[in-house]
């Protein structure tokens, strides 16, 4: 099982990093995985919500703009 730290560093890499989101979109049970986490039901379900893609791709929209345009990649 991820602690929620863990949780909290695959979602806050998923938001800056748009390759990494789109691998953990396709299979968040394997990436996770690779990244040396073990996922419960509840954790990859969360993982698949829609709510928590699109926000991932609000934020990436919107933090640059609001940092000066910094490039998080």
């Amino acid at each position: 099982m991820a602690t929620k730290k863990e949780m909290y560093e695959l979602v806050g890499r998923a938001v800056v990093d748009a390759e990494f989101r789109k691998k953990l979109r396709e299979n968040p049970e394997q990436v996770a995985k690779e990244a040396g986490y073990t996922l419960t039901a509840e954790q990859l379900a969360a993982l698949k919500s829609p709510d928590l893609q699109g926000l991932a791709d609000i934020l990436e929209e919107r933090l640059p703009k609001s940092l000066g345009h910094w490039d998080w990649r």
